[in-house]
């Protein structure tokens, strides 16, 4: 930010800063008009990364040159200069331009470099911008710098250019201009309106503060106004809700220890009395200078009850990892304390890594060996979840890590000290505490922190080799320091311990477990490991060295133990929850808390069903769960009313009087079928190689992301359903993907194929992720067979009694009789992976048609494979996805359909079809989801544009809405919300309006006409007790449907409040599906603040530039 004869001049560094802080902007404005002078520069160690990306950057251009690229250089001597040279070199129609100055209105910067292309704007050509970072990790600030230089160019060259790109030491990395411009648009106006009106708001602490040259200037202003953030677990909820009752500062918290005299709207009053008491005492230790520490009253299973007995052979363990190292970040410092001696492991790469992994678990299952008794401590729950990433990451270690939770190694000091005690810190960090135990670290706190950005940033530049002997050592004791600090604060905990035992109170030690798994894992290990080992000989480590087959045998080895590492991911998931607590297990959707016994029993058969109410929240359990409380299985959930909140659960006489006050889900199903179809692939993979003729050759050509096989050439057809019908015909042992966005018809066009198919006496096989849309393709078919007066023979394995008295569509639970049927002439086979993963289903059909591949895992499609000689996959990677427990190598994760995309929106041409033609949504709605969604592929089918409302009512024009509604503290439910809402509904209910459809039918709209979609469970249920005539649920409910208008509402107030971070709220397929169930209107209901998040990653931005895009296109 600068002021140059009296105007003033942004830059994309004064625009990230806005994004992270507004206070920043103002201050940084006052620096700039010379009323403020800014401190120095605290990362002063950093020049030698600067250094380093300007050497980076010369070294680029170098090798343009040596390209025989025609580059020219932009002198930086004169600003007005620099830019008519910059244009002139763009008439030219250099190859290259080298520092580009780019200026227009108040916004300029100088990019690293333009590349031309031969897209035509001004000139015959034009330019795309490429900045160079020494980061192999793409962050947010660098998006937004050539989205700005981007925006800059298309004023100079009269093109938008289509891509920008981020060259960095993995290579060059092109992104979308379009996927983040949206974003940026309004990112940037609102800087501009906070330049335009100077607001010097109060400066709340934010994230941005660890970085920042204004902190202690703001530091010290909360400070003197002794401000509510310095009150230990005090979040911006609790804040606001305390603000609104004339609380603003600690010492006024502090008063509130005697008692809270309203009833919180925010949370729980339990959770205010426990901060009131915390800001007592840190009022006291204030006024005192003395040390307070209070032992709250002892609860089983909680606190000093889950404190194990010492042993000499204890370790306390830390990492220091980088999340922008790569594409998975990296833990760089395994560093542990044992029989007080300091061990340290570092990683430069993956493969080092790796090796650290392993070395560390070895050390780890050797001091087990020979101590049963040992266990493993850490301060928070980093180190576990790290660990669990890292053993799925590489698939190794995994048995050993299962051990060790089992048999509850692993004690996290954190949650221990948050229920044992209560005292006067600031906050309950490992470095906070140390005023209790005493430790002195070896490193000043205040000169770790730019040496280990320093390191930091040469380990994301891959540039560690240049890390001198100083930063090493202080990042090295840093961890050192956390390891001593976690032996310190568990020798103080037992001190407690004892006093308390001393003064009378019983406190025994949490039981061990012997850390054995229930299923035989020596056996399968014994089998896998020889197929593991010739898959993946001669593979090279590195992907982007592999070849398409080297690829496809590394995922096929990695698939041998996926099942098995998904099971075990559930299974420590389920032990993660079991240490949470009930207000903590709220948060948490694989668990239902806050219940309360009614009273009410009944008897069901020989077993007896009670009654709990529990609060709104957020939870995936549902009728049929198998549930656990305090670690003991309890019973079935016989019935669940999410509007009343009542559950009922189905419990046998030994678990009648255990009354839970939570539920944790502990249903799994066993994958065993599909475990041992993946062997017998491997196995035939092996023997005959992975690009070979043969058998299970579709499944094959899956994993080589083959394009269709084809008997002949493939036939030129416009139209997409009819060229889906043609290709499936000439379809050879092959693998044929179509991709079908909303309202493009695919099932229909599915069962158009199937009966085509069936007509040349071939077998038909359906599969899915759940029976329901294995039910609903089977519906399509049967009513398409009506239309054609043919006659098909359907046989379908369910789980639950057949509900079909058809004769022609038999259902049953046994799979030999589909088998059996399949001999006796019945055209069509359906069931679940389940069902065709098993050995006696190899070949059983000449065509396989897998409904919403974009659902089902790539690992599920690979082990039904072998049943149909050729596949079909039906679905969109653009709409829902199946959710995944467990960590798992890099490409596994994924569904079938987007194994095949690799991360593009479209199937290109030679891949497999694109249905391109939706028959539901008006233009004004489709054009939003086609650009955002599908590259602009997707047309709407001509007479959509005539569905419309007619009639008084602002909503009249068909398209995309933005109503407003500010709130605050809302996270998965707003009242606000709820109510603008039901007001919208009444207009649309009682203004007597017309609905017409695509075909000119005219009709009242009624509520049959309106859905409404929420995220969130908890905002679902208070719309429904608003507006019980109307059909409300989460996008999942609604997959499939469509209505005339559709409503969605946000709920929460900010992107921090979000209970489940951006990657829910603002998942682009959830979005997708919402915006396209509307034919002619669509309306979003949400918070201003909720299209200003903080972005920290590319991925991060592009989540934040659909809702955007959508807010322009309701603007425009």
């Amino acid at each position: 930010m600068k002021i140059v004869e009296d105007k003033i001049y942004l830059s994309a560094s004064d625009l990230s800063t806005h994004i992270a802080c507004p206070h920043a902007t103002f201050l940084n404005l006052q620096e700039a008009k010379g009323s403020l002078k800014a401190p120095g520069n605290i990362h002063a160690a950093l020049y030698a990364l600067q250094k380093k990306g300007e050497e980076f950057e010369r070294n680029y251009l170098e090798q343009l040159k040596a390209k025989g690229k025609t580059v020219i250089e932009i002198e930086k001597t004169s600003l007005k200069k620099a830019l008519q040279d910059t244009v002139s070199a763009m008439a030219e129609g250099a190859d290259i331009i080298y520092q580009a100055r780019l200026e227009h209105d108040i916004w300029n910067g100088w990019a690293d470099f333009l590349v031309k292309t031969n897209k035509p704007g001004r000139f015959d050509w034009s330019y795309e911008v490429m900045d160079t970072k020494l980061s192999r990790e793409t962050k947010a600030g660098a998006i937004l710098q050539i989205c700005l230089y981007s925006e800059i160019l298309s004023q100079l060259q009269g093109r938008m250019p289509e891509y920008m790109c981020i060259n960095n030491p993995n290579g060059e990395h092109r992104f979308r201009v379009d996927d983040f411009m949206a974003f940026y648009r309004i990112m940037k106006n609102k800087l501009q309106q906070a330049i335009l009106v100077p607001n010097n708001g109060y400066p709340d602490p934010v994230p941005h503060c660890d970085i920042c040259k204004w902190w202690e200037l703001c530091n010290q202003r909360r400070r003197a106004d002794d401000h509510l953030s310095f009150i230990a677990g005090m979040g911006k909820l609790q804040t606001q809700e305390v603000k609104e009752h004339e609380v603003t500062t600690l010492e006024s918290m502090a008063g509130l220890h005697t008692g809270i005299s309203w009833k919180p709207k925010r949370g729980s009053v339990d959770t205010y009395k426990r901060l009131a008491h915390q800001a007592d005492l840190q009022l006291k230790w204030r006024t005192t200078n003395s040390p307070t520490v209070e032992i709250l009253p002892p609860e089983a299973d909680f606190g000093f009850f889950k404190l194990p007995e010492p042993s000499p052979h204890d370790i306390f363990f830390d990492f220091e990892g980088d999340p922008f190292v790569g594409t998975m970040g990296l833990e760089y410092l395994f560093g542990w304390l044992y029989r007080d001696k300091y061990y340290d492991l570092w990683a430069n790469n993956e493969l080092e890594e790796k090796q650290a992994l392993e070395k560390f678990m070895d050390t780890v299952m050797k001091v087990l060996d020979a101590d049963p008794g040992m266990h493993i401590y850490h301060f928070g729950a980093y180190e576990q979840s790290a660990l669990k990433r890292l053993v799925g990451k590489y698939a190794i270690k995994e048995d050993e890590l299962d051990r060790l939770l089992r048999a509850g190694v692993f004690v996290n000091l954190h949650s221990i000290t948050r229920r044992a005690i209560i005292a006067g810190v600031e906050s309950y960090s490992l470095k906070d505490l140390e005023k209790l135990h005493g430790y002195l670290r070896i490193v000043d706190l205040r000169t770790v922190a730019a040496h280990k950005l320093l390191y930091e940033g040469l380990l994301e530049s891959g540039s560690i080799q240049d890390a001198d002997e100083q930063t090493i050592s202080i990042v090295r004791d840093y961890n050192k320091d956390d390891c001593i600090s976690t032996k310190y604060l568990r020798d103080w905990l037992e001190e407690q311990r004892a006093k308390l035992i001393s003064q009378g109170t019983t406190i025994p030690r949490p039981a061990r477990g012997d850390g054995e798994a229930s299923e035989n894992i020596t056996e399968h290990q014994q089998r896998i490991q020889p197929l593991f080992d010739e898959l993946v000989k001669d593979v090279p480590v590195e992907k982007e060295t592999r070849t398409t087959e080297q690829q496809a045998k590394w995922l096929l080895a990695n698939m041998l133990d996926w099942y098995r590492r998904e099971k075990k991911s559930f299974w420590w998931e389920v032990f993660r929850l079991q240490d949470l607590t009930d207000e903590e297990l709220l948060e948490e959707r694989d668990a239902l808390s806050g219940l309360t016994f009614t009273g009410k029993r009944e008897k069901v058969k020989r077993s007896f069903v009670d009654y709990y109410t529990f609060p709104d929240q957020e939870t995936t359990l549902s009728e049929g769960n198998r549930v656990r409380f305090s670690g003991e299985e309890i019973g079935t959930i016989h019935s669940i009313d999410f509007d009343k909140r009542i559950v009922g659960i189905k419990k046998s006489q030994t678990t009648l009087e255990i009354h839970p006050t939570h539920l944790i889900c502990t249903d799994f199903i066993s994958d065993k079928p599909k475990e041992e179809a993946l062997i017998r692939f491997a196995q035939r993979v092996i023997q005959n190689g992975i690009d070979s003729d043969g058998s299970c050759r579709a499944g094959r050509d899956l994993l080589l992301r083959k394009i269709p096989r084809m008997r002949d050439t493939m036939p030129s057809i416009e139209i997409a359903q009819e060229r889906a019908i043609e290709w499936v015909h000439k379809l050879n042992d092959g693998v044929l993907p179509i991709q079908g966005p909303p309202g493009t018809g695919k099932s229909y066009n599915a069962a158009r194929m199937i009966l085509s198919l069936v007509k040349t006496n071939k077998k038909i096989g359906v599969t899915a992720l759940s029976h329901k849309v294995i039910d609903g393709l089977l519906k399509k078919v049967i009513k398409e067979a009506a239309n054609k007066n043919m006659m098909v023979r359907i046989v379908q394995k369910v789980t639950e009694d057949p509900d079909t008295s058809d004769p022609k569509w038999i259902q049953t639970k046994d799979n030999n009789e589909v088998i059996e049927s399949l001999n006796k002439g019945y055209q069509i086979a359906a069931g679940t992976s389940f069902m065709w993963a098993r050995e006696n289903f190899f070949e059983a059909v000449d065509y396989l048609f897998v409904d919403e591949a974009g659902q089902l895992s790539l690992i599920d499609t690979v082990a039904l494979s072998h049943a149909g000689r050729n596949l079909v996959l039906l679905g969109d990677p653009q709409q829902l996805k199946q959710p995944q427990k467990g960590s798992h190598p890099e490409g596994t994760e994924l569904s079938a359909l987007e194994h095949i995309l690799q991360g593009e929106k479209t199937i290109r041409q030679e891949q497999g079809v694109f249905l391109d033609k939706t028959w539901r949504m008006h233009p004004a709605i489709n054009s939003f989801i086609s650009e955002l969604f599908y590259d602009c592929k997707l047309h709407p089918l001509e007479h959509n544009e005539q569905q419309t409302l007619e009639g008084n009512t602002k909503f009249k024009k068909p398209g995309i809405y933005f109503e407003p509604v500010i709130h605050r503290g809302n996270q998965n439910s707003s009242s606000e919300e709820v109510e603008r809402v039901k007001q919208i509904v009444d207009e649309l209910l009682n203004s007597q309006l017309i609905w017409i459809n695509r075909r000119a039918e005219r009709e009242p709209l009624t509520a049959e006409n309106i859905k409404i979609i929420s995220p969130y469970n908890a905002q679902v249920n208070a719309l429904h007790r608003s507006l019980p005539e109307i059909q409300i649920g989460t996008v999942d409910k609604f997959q499939g449907q469509e209505a005339a208008v559709i409503i969605l509402s946000m709920a929460t107030s900010t992107p921090e409040d979000a209970p489940r971070g951006m990657e829910f709220l603002y998942s682009l397929n959830r979005l997708n599906v919402a915006v396209s169930r509307a034919k002619g209107v669509f309306i979003l209901v949400a918070s201003p603040s909720l299209f200003e998040p903080e972005c920290r990653s590319p991925h991060q931005m592009q989540l934040a530039n659909a809702l955007c895009r959508l807010k322009e296109f309701a603007d425009s």
